[in-house]
């Protein structure tokens, strides 16, 4: 049962048709929005209900601000985002068109054959990024304030803490000869990426926010956006983590061939190590999440981990068995933290 029958009451007076005519399910619970299914007849839509009235830190525009302009803008450009069918700013509200029920992330983890669905996917994930280029005039003013140098450089921080956790847990005498090269690899590596502009975005990506519906592709949730790396929001779109399914775990999309169809439809070239490296720090951080709430079990953060996950274990070894056996580029760095991860973890 819906909890807000004043908002069902505006949508069913904006269709002229009766209360009792419109079906709602909740699709899922979120701190900042709530989501729902609503059914008029044979047609469906989505309601997001955003919780956060007010803006956000230094941020002129609340979420929903945030989100309808985005969407309005990134529609005009013929992107594959949802339509906005009605709105209501006095209560943060948003009654978007329908556009499945199916993640990335769902279908990553339920069968095998998701190229065509992936390059589809990538093809419109690099539309959108053309669109919030060519729309920076327009968007610019509703960029979230956040300071993405200091994430990377705490996200490198503790990577490389997870490097040498991964070295000394290791039952193998070679601790010593690893730190020298590990030091040497981590400056260039940090060097390599900060060196990188930054591009205005979708700040909440994942495979979650992708949705397929009849074979169509489209990306949904653009509450927040800023500027950080391409190549980051690339990996961390294209990255399966099957949270709470009792069989999930990490699926990565990033392959040799994805890496050519986002090099073919954005023209980029020599993105290789760009990917690499972020494809390596995104699965280092999955490691030292993992790490750190098994030493701290009963910490609500562990507790939740463990409810999302489930055995983390298996996860742990699945995100080692993705770094090792990772083939995205030459960098002559992330192949040495990999060879030395193989090193000491097989055994």
């Amino acid at each position: 049962m819906f909890d807000n029958n004043l908002i069902i009451e505006d949508i069913a007076t904006f269709f002229g048709v009766s209360v009792t005519d419109l079906h709602t399910t909740p699709i899922r619970k979120l701190s900042e929005n709530n989501i729902w299914k609503i059914e008029i007849g044979q047609r469906n839509f989505v309601l997001k209900r955003h919780f956060i009235h007010a803006p956000i830190n230094d941020c002129k525009f609340t979420p929903f601000e945030i989100e309808l302009n985005t969407l309005k803008v990134l529609k005009s450009k013929g992107c594959n985002v949802p339509k906005i069918i009605w709105k209501s700013d006095k209560k943060q509200s948003l009654l978007i068109e329908w556009c499945g029920n199916q993640t990335l992330d769902d279908m990553a983890q339920k069968q095998s054959n998701w190229h065509p669905i992936v390059n589809q996917a990538i093809s419109q994930f690099c539309y959108i990024e053309e669109a919030f280029k060519k729309s920076q005039d327009n968007l610019t003013a509703y960029v979230f304030p956040v300071n993405q140098d200091k994430k990377l450089q705490e996200i490198l921080d503790h990577c490389r803490k997870t490097i040498f956790y991964i070295i000394q847990a290791s039952k193998k005498e070679k601790h010593s000869t690893h730190q020298k090269r590990i030091d040497q690899c981590w400056e260039n590596i940090s060097s390599h990426l900060f060196s990188k502009p930054k591009n205005l975005g979708g700040l909440d990506h994942n495979s979650h926010n992708i949705l397929i519906n009849q074979q169509k592709v489209f990306f949904i949730d653009f509450a927040s956006i800023g500027w950080n790396w391409q190549t980051q929001r690339l990996v961390q779109s294209f990255n399966s983590l099957g949270t709470k399914q009792a069989t999930g775990n990490f699926v990565s999309l990033i392959n040799p061939e994805t890496i050519e169809t986002y090099m073919s439809v954005s023209g980029q070239t020599k993105v290789h190590d760009d990917i690499d490296l972020h494809h390596l720090l995104f699965y280092l951080s999955i490691i030292h999440r993992i790490l750190r709430a098994t030493s701290q079990p009963n910490h609500p953060n562990s507790i939740r981990l463990y409810n999302a996950w489930g055995d983390l274990k298996t996860r742990l070894e699945r995100a080692i068995h993705i770094i090792i056996k990772s083939n995205l580029s030459n960098n002559f760095e992330a192949n040495t933290i990999r060879q030395i991860i193989a090193d000491c973890w097989l055994r």
